[in-house]
This record gives structure tokens, C-alpha cells and sequence, in this order.
């Protein structure tokens, strides 16, 4: 079934010079790669580990900084036990210039926060819950040249738990005399 999806966010910084990354219907998610810096606290790449229709993997881009810019950076994976485990929600904080914090949020568990993890100055807390049911459909945002602005999720409407297959019926033959 083929349906348009629910666009969430993006959630988090402001500015209007940003550029856009987007990875939508790529909901099969098998590793996350998370670049923060420890001096800008701030969420400076994200990528991720999909999978595809067939079963391959696939590398995201890197959405963000291409190389580290701060001096002290902090790299982290994220290994979710695909494919029993599903991303359901993801949290975090920002400022008005880009996300300060994320946290990702599954079915069997919750990594982060990474990022900023020290008390500062917030605008704002991303809190997106989406369910058990295999809702998730994606990721987007906005991205600077040195950190990750903003970010968004895509949900799915309708999810497999939801279609139930019809029982197939004979046709009814037609009766001679």
C-alpha cells in the first residue's frame, strides 16, 4: 500500500540559511552515527545505517559537519538489534542555532543523551513519540556547514500491524437445469 506519510518537525533551531537533508520511507534502521562536540555542545553529523526492501544495507550521507570542526568531538554508535528493535520516539534540546542534545528511543531501549549533556541555555525540548507499531518512516532537518540545525521524523498512517488480509472466497457457480 502506497501512502503519502505524516511529515513531523523539523524541531529545533531557527535560522533560515540552512540546507535540507531528508530520509524519507528509509524506516528500517540498523545503526545510528552520532558526531557531537564537547566545546560547541552541540549535535554536529548524524547518519544512519538503513536497510532496504531487499535486506541490503545502505549508508546514509553524513547530515552535518564532514569533519570534525570543534577539537574536541565525541563520535558514538548507536548498534540497535535489528530487526526486533525499532526506533518509537526521539528527544532532545536546542538552541536557537542548532540541536544541543538527542536521544533515540526504541522498543527495547534508550540511547543518549548525546550531545550537550550539561545543564545550559535551551530554546526549546523535542519530545516525539510514535508508537509501538512500527510507525517510524524516516528522518529530515536542517543542517549547517559545522552541526546539525534541526530534525524531523516521518510516520506511516497505516503499518502492517494494521492491514489484515481478507479470507479469500470461492466464486459461486451458476446452477443448471
Amino acid at each position: 500500500m502506497d501512502m503519502d506519510m505524516i511529515k513531523v518537525g523539523p524541531m529545533g533551531g531557527k535560522t533560515t540559511d540552512g540546507s535540507v537533508w531528508d530520509e524519507k520511507g528509509k524506516s528500517e534502521i540498523a545503526k545510528i552515527f552520532v558526531t557531537s562536540g564537547t566545546q560547541t555542545h552541540f549535535v554536529l553529523s548524524l547518519q544512519f545505517l538503513f536497510v532496504d526492501q531487499n535486506g541490503q544495507f545502505i549508508l546514509s550521507d553524513r547530515h552535518g559537519a564532514q569533519y570534525n570542526y570543534s577539537y574536541t568531538t565525541t563520535f558514538n554508535t548507536v548498534v540497535l538489534d535489528y530487526p526486533s528493535e525499532f526506533l518509537i520516539g526521539i528527544k532532545g534540546t536546542y538552541y536557537s542555532n542548532g540541536l544541543r542534545s538527542i536521544t533515540f528511543v526504541t522498543n527495547k531501549d534508550t540511547y543518549g543523551p548525546y550531545g550537550s549533556a550539561r545543564p545550559m541555555t535551551v530554546e526549546g525540548v523535542i519530545d516525539i513519540q510514535i508508537g509501538k507499531d512500527r510507525s517510524f518512516g524516516g528522518f529530515h532537518g536542517l543542517k549547517q556547514k559545522t552541526r546539525i540545525e534541526s530534525i524531523g521524523l516521518y510516520l506511516k498512517p497505516i503499518t502492517s500491524s494494521m492491514i489484515k488480509p481478507t479470507p479469500l472466497t470461492r466464486p459461486k457457480r451458476k446452477k443448471t437445469n
